[in-house]
């Protein structure tokens, strides 16, 4: 193998305008073997991206795009498949273009060699590795290879996993904001002496759609040389062409297109044939012509007229030209998407079709203070967006008495509201369309166009002039046989020019002349120039409404075009600590860092820290120098950092507004040329408070609970204010969290974590206050005034509310109004033993509670330290405290109970008379007197019943009586072996036979069951089974047997009784 390079295969192919277009990067075009992997994104160890291809599966579901190759030139290539998960779809970007995305992408990577690989891995459209790749992945794997992939504007790493097909790494990756530019990374692993290098590439994917009806008609541009474009920031592989030929719109760079169209009769064929400008905005896309403005969306087309807020005879339309993915407005603030703008008047298109007039010419000339009788003759002439994602420019024309038309440039600030008049002024010849770029750079370095000419304007408006030809000449034209067609600026300076005729000049910022690169494409090409986030050059074919793209090796091309000139790049290497875009400062944040410039002796290169914006920030340098053998070396470190002391000032709110604002900081070397590699550096810093910091409780976040809302009553006497009545509260745990559990017999020291986003910053040392929202006052503090070592009265709850009665709780104390109590220059004398109610993280001061019972408390914590943030950091918490039940008044006791207890005794006199009335016909009371004598006789022809009177008859002279028996009885089932006989109180005589016809028989004290008979009931015991027990329930009572003959089919036979003598006893047998 001769050389490895690590090559990222996406999803689709991303080409247009990216934000990582280096000219260091096509120094890889050498396609030398690397002695070691590239560390950082500035190193010379480049790759080339050749052009991809991309296929959409049929499925609607899975999309599986090809993805980026090298076309097989280098031996070791990292492959990426990407595959789409079918989950919700979430809005991206809102702040400039909101497309719907898959929320997560399943990306595998594993390594090929192209001299062995399969034809679809050439082919770029390989869903799964060849046997050779597996192997080759799998040796790199062996020897501790692990490619990760980094995001480059939030560091989050995500490492891969093995899958359970061997040779693939996978990981998932989410569709953030901030997951739009990725970097793929890997171990310092050699094979053949070898390296992978680190590749960057874009991760975006837009789903914006248009309905097809072959009735629709399409929509041209009036000159068959001009194609006019555009493409969101974020999304360079999406582009809306108008052509003479048709209006195309492509989601993957031109591998596929499809064609936009109208209803008919919706535009006059005047209008149709004669579109001045195309924007794409989130709703679809715009088109301007005849000044009238339309919009494409996905199933209709209508205009902006004044129902949207946009007048007649629109003079141009732009959208933005950078992204900013790691910027986020501050509250409150949306930034516009589009510009829109007649002679006379400026209008901002924000998301949701709404657009607002910026300003009047008129009123515009009155802020900049224009003296009235010098506004004739003035117009806007263009508008666009500047470097600064709240920067828009406006190029103010007059016309002179010459055919020559004097620009003025405005620059206006979304952020702060605020116009400012810059010192620049520009002579063109009247009569010709205008274009502007600005570079992405801290100074406004920019360049104006016509159809000859392109001023450039660098460093702060010191270098102004016209680019130049090889010759000296401005007018490009006399190079070319053309005039401009288009201007392409990428974020690291790099320009080309194209014209009409497909001839293209090459120019960098700081560069004040064109290099003529070869041609590429037919003259009489209709073409496009878009450039990949690797800084490839692509152009697209747009000829008969048909797309097709081709690569242009723009780098090669340009060292080829000028190796006669024989130029030198001043320096060898120039890098720098920055890696990301954007910073947020805050008021204890400091920004450090490097930058290092290596060249050869006596040329004198040294690096150049350029800040652009108001004057916030303070400045330390250290510079070092080094040579050896003839190599010089400079190393510059610098620190911004704010040292205002906010505390104890009197105009607070006024200082942090002046003290906040927007820098943006460039790293440049000294001198420059075309050759040179990647070199201005550019930051964004903006000082404040950045809408991603937070406060949070420490553990807070953790704490589990059953989601369910709670409802309490705080009573009146623990309130503040003394209410006339107890508060009820609802309690709801997805607003506030689950609350901490905490004895009431403990204290509690809360404990801040300091959040930017999901990142953890620090704890929290600086001065706090908490307060119960719900104006609960039954809690105290552990410290007081003196203990935390005050030397004058402290500040305090009920100081602060007495000094601010006018204001609400939450203002009544905070930064703005904080003094300290330690030192004798603050404050006053006073009481020391009050509670000392400020906490922080090292004073120890802890919550008590008052009472010990059970409560409910919802506190919020604020910083009030002034030289904290420039944030409102407050934090909501809630605690349970258990502990005793909450005593309750004995006299609502009293008044529950008594009714309660009438209650009782009223269903206990009811129920007594209700079980006389049901038990009462079951009573037998048998008159002897009413009884023939005749039959008594019969029924007592002894007297045992005199003998047995009084006694029980287990005695020997009552048991061998044969019972005879009153009124008849019933037998009863006793669950048992035998049958129970209730006696109840009646006549007993004693006979001598000891058993009755058809019934049981009374044995040895027992009733013994009579032979059995017939099949036995289920619900009655078997005739032969055992003996029957008799049991006495008292006096007073009749007697009463239940037989189970009858459920046994049989003859009810007479029962035998037992007498009860009186008073009642107990009877443990008949005998």
């Amino acid at each position: 193998m001769e050389c490895s390079s690590l090559i990222a295969q996406e999803a689709w192919e991303i080409n247009g305008k990216g934000p990582f277009h280096s000219g260091g990067r096509e120094a890889a075009q050498n396609r030398r073997c690397l002695s070691k992997p590239a560390e950082n994104p500035t190193s010379t160890n480049k790759v080339e991206i050749l052009n991809p291809r991309v296929v959409e599966q049929a499925s609607t579901n899975t999309r599986t795009p090809e993805c980026l190759s090298t076309g097989g030139r280098d031996d070791i290539v990292l492959v990426l498949s990407c595959h789409f998960l079918t989950l919700p779809l979430p809005q991206l970007l809102s702040n400039f273009i909101s497309y719907e995305i898959p929320s997560i992408q399943s990306i595998q990577i594993w390594v090929y060699d192209p001299e062995n690989a399969s034809p679809e891995e050439l082919a770029s459209n390989a869903s799964n590795p060849s046997l050779n790749s597996k192997s080759l992945s799998m040796q790199f794997l062996s020897m501790g290879q692990e490619p990760m992939i980094v995001s480059i504007i939030s560091h989050q790493v995500y490492p891969p996993e093995i899958t359970k097909q061997e040779g693939i790494w996978e990981t998932h990756i989410p569709l953030t904001k901030s997951n739009l530019f990725m970097q793929i990374k890997g171990n310092s692993v050699a094979l053949q002496d070898c390296f992978i290098a680190d590749y960057i590439f874009l991760l975006s994917y837009v789903s914006l759609t248009f309905s097809q009806n072959p009735e629709y008609v399409k929509m041209t541009s009036k000159d068959e040389r001009n194609i006019l474009f555009d493409w969101p920031p974020c999304f360079p592989a999406t582009v809306a062409t108008v052509s003479h030929w048709e209006t195309l719109f492509t989601k993957d760079a031109f591998n596929t297109s499809e064609k936009i169209r109208i209803p008919p009769n919706s535009l006059t064929d005047e209008e149709r044939h004669d579109i001045e400008e195309v924007c794409i905005i989130e709703e679809g896309i715009v088109v301007l012509t005849k000044g009238s403005v339309y919009l494409r969306r996905k199933t209709d087309f209508i205009q902006l007229d004044k129902k949207f807020g946009i007048p007649p005879n629109v003079t141009g339309i732009k959208t933005r030209t950078y992204c900013w993915p790691g910027y986020t407005p501050r509250d409150g603030l949306e930034l516009s998407q589009i510009i829109v703008w007649t002679k006379n008047e400026i209008f901002l298109g924000y998301s949701h079709l709404k657009f607002y007039l910026l300003t009047r010419l008129a009123d515009l000339m009155k802020i900049l203070n224009v003296k009235e009788e010098s506004w004739k003759g003035f117009s806007i002439r263009l508008a666009t967006y500047t470097s600064d994602p709240t920067g828009v420019a406006l190029l103010l024309s007059m016309t002179s008495h010459y055919n020559y038309d004097w620009l003025y440039l405005v620059f206006y600030d979304e952020d702060s509201a605020k116009w400012y008049l810059q010192d620049f002024s520009l002579t063109l010849p009247s009569g010709h369309k205008l274009g502007a770029l600005f570079m992405y750079s801290a100074l406004p370095n920019f360049v104006i166009w016509d159809d000859k000419h392109v001023h450039y304007s660098y460093q702060n408006y010191s270098e102004n002039g016209f680019l130049r030809t090889y010759l000296g000449s401005i007018d490009l034209t006399t190079a070319t046989n053309s005039s401009i067609h288009q201007v392409f600026i990428d974020y690291y300076g790099n320009g080309v020019i194209k014209m009409f005729n497909n001839k293209m000049l090459y120019f960098k910022l700081e560069i004040k002349d064109v290099a003529p690169l070869h041609d590429w494409a037919n003259e009489s090409d209709n073409t496009l120039v878009l450039i990949n986030p690797t800084g490839d050059l692509f152009l697209a074919n747009l000829n008969y409404g048909i797309a097709k793209s081709s690569e242009y090796p723009i780098m090669l091309e340009l060292y080829s075009s000028i190796f006669k000139e024989q130029t030198i790049c001043p320096y060898l290497l120039f890098e720098s600590s920055i890696i990301v875009s954007n910073i947020y400062l805050d008021k204890r944040d400091k920004l450090t860092f490097w930058a290092q410039v290596i060249y050869r002796e006596n040329l004198g290169v040294y690096p150049i820290v350029e800040i652009y914006g108001r004057k916030i920030l303070k400045e330390k340098r250290d510079v070092s120098y080094e040579i050896a053998l003839g190599i010089c070396t400079k190393n510059l470190t610098v620190t911004f950092y704010q040292a205002i002391d906010y505390e104890g000032v009197t105009n607070y709110e006024e200082l942090q507004e002046q003290y906040t604002g927007h820098v943006m900081i460039q790293l440049r070397p000294s001198q420059f040329a075309k050759t040179c590699p990647l070199s201005s550096q550019a930051v964004h810093v903006f000082v404040g408070c950045s809408s991603q910091r937070y406060l949070e409780l420490k553990g807070y976040k953790e704490n589990q609970c059953q989601s369910k809302n709670a409802t309490y009553v705080i009573e009146k006497k623990y309130l503040r204010g003394n209410p006339p009545e107890d508060m009820h509260v609802n309690y709801n745990v997805s607003k506030y969290g689950c609350p901490f559990k905490i004895s009431m017999t403990k204290s509690f020291h809360p404990v801040l974590h300091l959040y930017d986003g999901n990142k953890f910053v620090e704890e929290v040392k600086a001065n706090f206050i908490v307060w119960e929202i719900n104006g609960r006052k039954d809690f105290g503090y552990t410290l007081s005034m003196s203990d935390a070592g005050c030397v004058n009265q402290a500040q305090s709850w009920k100081s602060m509310m007495a000094q601010n009665e006018h204001l609400p709780l939450e203002e009544v104390w905070g930064p703005h109004n904080y003094r300290h109590c330690f030192s004798f220059s603050t404050g006053k004398p006073g009481d020391l033993t009050q509670p000392y109610e400020i906490i922080n993280l090292t004073n120890k001061n802890e919550i008590v509670w008052k009472n010990h019972h059970v409560g409910f408390f919802i506190f919020r914590a604020k910083i009030i330290d002034p030289n904290y943030s420039f944030c409102n950091l407050t934090t909501t918490f809630a605690i349970e405290t258990f502990g005793l039940i909450p005593e309750t008044d004995p006299l609502l006791v009293f008044l529950f109970t008594l009714p309660l207890i009438f209650v009782v005794l009223i269903c206990l006199v009811l129920s007594y008379f209700q079980y006389l009335k049901f038990f009462r016909k079951f009573i037998y009371e048998p008159s002897l007197e009413s009884k023939p004598a005749g039959f008594l006789a019969r029924l007592f022809p002894t007297s045992p019943l005199e003998r047995c009177k009084g006694r029980r008859l287990q005695e020997p002279a009552c048991n061998t009586a044969s019972p005879r028996r009153a009124p008849p009885r019933r037998w009863r089932e006793d669950g048992g072996d035998g049958a129970t006989i209730l006696g109840l109180e009646g006549a007993v005589a004693e006979a001598g036979s000891t058993s009755v016809p058809g019934g049981p028989r009374l044995q040895g004290g027992r009733l013994a069951a009579a032979p059995r008979r017939g099949p036995a009931s289920p619900t009655c015991p078997p005739r032969g089974g055992g003996a029957a027990s008799f049991k006495g329930v008292g006096a007073g009572r009749a007697t009463r047997a239940i037989s189970c003959a009858a459920s046994r089919g049989e003859a009810p036979s007479p029962p035998v009784p037992c007498a009860l003598p009186r008073p009642p006893m107990l009877w443990r047998s008949c005998l």
